[in-house]
């Protein structure tokens, strides 16, 4: 066994709760009211049919590289290796990782801001009050010592979190399923009128325009579903790894869609539009009274924790990769006695400190981290969707499968390229520049890694670097010229129910 690689690893159950655990973030319990803020029930159904394709799309393209192309055994970063090379590969291993620890820091700000909705935390505010910090960093390196301790005990607590935040999840659902009222649900089905509860005006959109509105706020629900592919070198088996990426994207899906149509037949988009965040609370209050709102704050609070559990350790292992395959430096594939990867985990937990000191500062941020964390995530899933669909053009992986197989990964593919085309380009030039900034930080790990194997610079590899310069260099420059305003207080933020958080739908 080669140094750096893993003896311990992890089952199909473990593998299904991280990718479950690890994209049900805070983001479905403000999903309600996201989606009613700019659409009707026949808009948002509109939106979730292409987001839920989208979603499916992705899935199976993660599932059919795992079975096709085995020797491939670290997921998105080998995957954007083979289609753009190392410096491919590193975007999307370090890129990845460094987003996840972006968003790291947005989930320690919500979660502090939960506990701030409570009387006896107050002080807590809206996350990002320095106790909040305080306490919020405190955490934090707790739950990294714990990943200190070994992805299994990592992966039981996040089995643990995973089945505590699903269940009430569940019951919500079940709840709302007999408390569905099909007439709340048709009188404004197909409404082109929307309530604009910022401007408390009433505006005309049309159902087209309210699916793109629903799609723009739910494209960042797909942030997790990768999460099988990330842990492919602790799998006991790579079709562990296939079927965990399709039965928790399954899982996913319904609990999303679930919560977000079945709620339209509880009360009107414009009443639940102006619940307070977490809107599901509001919801289940109006079922079974007050304690059904405590209940969703605690599971809330259960949830973004077994979020945090989950994506720290993903965070470090997706850069812990980059090292593995020989796209930056060995030093970040460094191992403890436990199989963690401790070098690599040091260097996230730092991103996601750093942010939060910011973070605490400006005292605000929910919704600009949690962006910026995407557009550092769909990079990667474009670059993937682009290899599958190169390899189905050109045969990789099918050379003993029927024609039907590869005509299907060929459909699965080409959806999940227009749809992370799409994402990219609904993520603007602003975080793509911010990107590039991040990109740039790690390329120290990149010269280390070409001086340690000797490599000599490609011209396709210098010219991509140049290129990812000259973006951080602009990004850096619109910073300081307020061209981009990396501003965290771009909108009010009092306590919890702060709208800002409903944007979380990233690692919904």
């Amino acid at each position: 066994m080669k140094k750096g690689e893993i003896k311990n690893k992890v089952g199909l159950g473990g593998l299904t709760a991280l990718v479950v655990g690890g994209t049900i973030g805070s983001g479905i319990f403000a999903l309600p009211a996201t989606m009613t803020e700019g659409a009707n029930p026949a808009g948002i159904l509109l939106g979730w049919a292409i987001v839920a394709l989208g979603m499916l799309a992705l899935a199976s393209v993660y599932r059919n590289l795992t079975l096709q192309q085995p020797e491939i055994d670290d997921g998105i970063y080998g995957w954007s290796k083979k289609m753009f090379g190392n410096v491919g590969g590193f975007i999307a291993a370090y890129g990845h990782g460094a987003g996840d620890a972006i968003g790291n820091a947005s989930y320690l700000t919500v979660l502090f801001s939960a506990f701030g909705s409570f009387a006896i935390f107050k002080y807590f505010g809206n996350g990002t009050t320095w106790p909040a910090v305080i306490i919020a960093s405190i955490l934090l390196w707790v739950i990294v010592f714990l990943v200190l301790k070994g992805v299994h005990t990592e992966t039981w607590l996040n089995n643990l979190t995973t089945i505590a935040k699903v269940i009430p999840i569940t019951a919500f659902l079940i709840l709302a399923i007999f408390n569905f009222n099909p007439h709340i649900f048709m009188a404004h089905f197909a409404s082109q009128d929307i309530f604009n509860i910022t401007t408390h005006h009433w505006s005309h959109v049309s159902i087209f325009d309210q699916s793109k509105n629903v799609l723009l706020a739910a494209m960042w629900t797909l942030i997790g579903i990768e999460s099988g592919t990330i842990f492919a070198t602790r799998a006991k088996k790579l079709s562990d790894v296939a079927k965990a990426t399709t039965i928790g994207a399954l899982i996913v899906i319904t609990l999303l869609v679930g919560t977000s149509i079945l709620s339209l037949g509880l009360l009107s988009p414009k009443t639940i539009s102006g619940l307070h965040a977490p809107s599901m609370a509001g919801l289940m209050e109006h079922m079974v009274g007050p304690w059904g709102s405590w209940l969703i704050n605690i599971c809330l609070i259960i949830s973004v924790l077994g979020a945090l559990i989950a994506w720290v350790n993903l965070s470090a292992e997706e850069v812990r990769l980059a090292g593995r395959g020989g796209s930056s430096s060995k030093w970040l594939n460094g191992l403890n006695k436990n199989e963690a990867p401790i070098n690599s985990l040091f260097v996230t937990a730092g991103i996601t400190q750093v942010l939060m000191i910011v973070a605490g500062a400006y005292s605000a941020g929910y919704e600009v981290l949690l962006k910026f964390s995407t557009s550092l995530s769909i990079v990667p899933y474009l670059m993937v969707s682009l290899y599958a669909l190169k390899s189905v053009v050109t045969g990789i992986g099918f050379e003993n499968q029927p024609k039907k197989v590869r005509f299907t990964s060929g459909i699965w593919a080409g959806i999940a390229v227009c749809f992370t085309a799409f994402m990219v380009y609904g993520a603007g030039l602003k975080y793509l520049l911010l990107a590039a900034i991040v990109w740039v930080t790690g390329f120290p790990f990149y010269y280390k890694g070409k001086k340690e194997r000797s490599e000599k610079w490609g011209k396709v590899e210098l010219i991509a670097w140049i290129i990812i310069m000259i973006m951080a260099i602009v990004g850096i420059y619109s910073l300081i010229t307020g061209t981009i305003t990396f501003a965290f207080n771009d909108c009010p933020c009092d306590q919890f129910n702060n709208k800002c958080n409903q944007f979380n739908n990233g690692q919904a």
